[in-house]
C-alpha cells in the first residue's frame, strides 16, 4: 500500500508528462501500481480483514487447561485431541 505522499507523487509526475515507465522507474513501483493510482480518484484505502476461525477453536480450552497442568509436549496433546 502506497503512503499518501507517494500517491500523490505519482499524480503529480504523470501531470508533467512523465510516462507510466519513468514513473516506475523513479520511484520503484511496478507500472501496473503506478497505472491503478493514476486511474483511482482517491487514495485507496486498505480495508480490515476478516478473523477466520482456526481447527483449534473447539479444542482451546481443553488446550489451555492441559498447559495450565503443565503438559506442553505438543506430540502428547495431538494424540490426546484425536482420542
Amino acid at each position: 500500500m502506497l503512503k499518501m505522499e507517494e500517491f500523490f507523487m505519482i499524480r503529480e509526475l504523470y501531470q508533467k508528462g512523465w510516462s507510466l515507465t519513468a514513473i516506475a522507474q523513479e520511484t520503484g513501483f511496478d507500472r501496473k501500481t503506478i497505472r491503478k493510482y493514476i486511474n483511482a480518484e482517491k487514495l485507496p484505502r486498505s480495508s480490515k480483514r476478516t478473523k477466520r476461525a482456526s481447527k483449534l477453536d473447539p479444542y482451546k480450552p481443553y488446550l489451555l487447561q492441559r498447559i495450565q497442568e503443565g503438559t506442553t509436549n505438543c506430540v502428547v496433546l495431538l494424540e490426546e485431541i484425536r482420542a
